[in-house]
């Protein structure tokens, strides 16, 4: 059995259901004669609303696994947003496989994920090692982030990598120890004294900062950032996004960080403020531009499945890379149960199939797919700073996710705002914060002598009236 556990909305089948159906098709031409496949989708099409309700996919699971507890092999072959993690106990518990096309494989600190796997092509396992070998290399134990309370919830990655950052760090996660992580929220509807506000919070807190919102909130931040003095590079600013080459999600690709104007207060989202002093996370995108035959192949076929199935029209005839992904995870799921059935005789449950599955590699027909220790696809990342020269981000760092190194591509110092990289690990207060006096001194002596030579300047005249008069 093959069902989508997908249960969040319509519109989700919609987009990747094309590829779901090709990737059934496939099952049964390639490996029909051995396996009886069918599928279904766990969502009550009755019932639109089903995002709303988030326990109901584990009640789907259940009915499902039960009124097919006589068959032979299960999986559950996912988006695996957040609603389907809620199975991962339920699927860990009766070793069924779990495969992921979107999101990351489940995460939990008391269940094991040893039963799943996953093509995402936005792996959140090697994302975090790549970001755990940036903070160590460079000497950051001390992080914050920026959380934007009005925008976070409509930016799925955004929202993923904060919720990261709160379960894995401070010592939660003994494979990404020493790093001291610190929650920072404003409100960016509350305008700019809210962004000020958590800036200056910033300086008591650290110098190394994710900003987590919308481009909206990056722009307000990054913006009043430069009016503050603190993109002199003595802080550094990263900013996540999907991939930055190639096809990419929605064709969000570089449109998300081309230069916006200082002076634009634009009333929609922007992706990206072009800032001296950020570095910008982006996936290195597995696939080619699209021009290569199978992708172009694969791409027309998922256009007119989604057309004839499900009323469904690509903007621009344009397919997100996402949806590749999903019908990858069939021809992976059907090349493994070949492959272990031919060996063993038997179909494998779900634990023994993932377990089998981590470090090899596939050659399918948009590309090679090589999977981690953990379970989901390799996919290298870089990270790219602003060459203040000419305007443009180059890639500065390069993590090569089957290796797990990371190197240097560039002379960071070179292009890096005052010359000194990396920035401090200290904030600017002090550990224990007991450096803003002197800071708050410095202001208040300033304010005092603007108001002292105001005074002055009013005493000033004040006499030359009087002198006026006089005469």
């Amino acid at each position: 059995m093959v069902p989508e556990g997908n249960t969040s909305n319509r519109d989700a089948i919609q987009t990747t259901g094309a590829a779901v159906d090709l990737g059934v098709e496939h099952l049964k031409l390639t490996y029909g004669e051995i396996f009886n496949f069918s599928h279904t989708y766990l969502m009550d099409p009755g019932r639109p609303e089903v995002a709303l309700l988030l326990d109901d996919v584990l009640n789907f699971a259940a009915k499902f696994a039960y009124q097919n507890s006589g068959t032979d092999g299960l999986a559950f072959l996912s988006s695996c947003t957040i609603e389907q993690n809620k199975i991962l106990s339920f699927t860990q518990a009766h070793r069924i496989l779990l495969g992921c096309s979107v999101g990351s494989v489940p995460v939990s600190p008391t269940v094991s994920n040893d039963h799943c796997f996953g093509l995402s092509i936005f792996p959140g396992s090697v994302a975090m090692k790549f970001i755990y070998a940036l903070l160590t290399t460079n000497g950051w134990f001390n992080i914050a982030g920026l959380a934007d309370l009005h925008t976070i919830n409509g930016e799925s990655l955004s929202r993923g990598y904060r919720t990261r950052f709160q379960e894995r760090f401070n010592g939660l996660d003994p494979s990404l120890k020493y790093i001291r992580y610190s929650d920072i929220i404003y409100n960016s509807s509350q305008g700019y004294p809210a962004v000020e506000k958590a800036l200056q919070t910033l300086r008591e807190t650290s110098r190394v900062v994710f900003l987590f919102g919308s481009g909206k909130s990056f722009l307000m931040i990054l913006r009043t950032a430069e009016r503050l003095g603190m993109i002199n590079g003595e802080y550094v600013f990263f900013m996540l996004t999907f991939s930055r080459f190639g096809v990419s999600l929605d064709n969000w690709d570089d449109t998300w960080w081309k230069v916006t104007d200082a002076t634009a207060d634009l009333p929609i989202p922007v992706r990206g403020y072009v800032s001296r002093a950020t570095i910008v996370i982006s996936f290195r995108n597995p696939y080619s531009d699209g021009l290569d035959k199978p992708i172009r192949d694969l791409r027309s076929r998922i256009i007119a499945t989604a057309r004839r199935n499900y009323n469904m029209t690509y903007p621009r005839s344009e397919v997100p890379t996402l949806v590749y992904a999903a019908y990858e995870m069939y021809q992976v799921y059907g090349m493994l149960l070949n492959q272990t059935y031919a060996l063993t005789g038997r179909i494998m449950n779900g634990l023994e199939l993932a377990k089998l599955l981590r470090r090899q590699t596939f050659h399918l027909p948009t590309g090679i797919a090589s999977f981690s220790r953990s379970g989901e696809r390799s996919v290298d990342m870089l990270g790219e700073i602003l060459n203040p020269r000419t305007g443009n981000y180059v890639t500065s760092f390069l993590y090569d996710a089957a290796s797990e190194r990371l190197s240097n591509t560039s002379d960071i110092a070179a292009i890096w705002p005052g010359g000194a990289w990396p920035p401090p690990n200290e904030p600017l207060c002090g550990y224990m914060g007991n450096s803003c006096p002197s800071a708050s001194k410095t202001e208040g002596n300033l304010k005092i002598a603007v108001g002292t030579s105001v005074g002055i300047g009013l005493m000033l005249i004040a006499i030359g009236i009087a002198v006026l008069v006089m005469r």
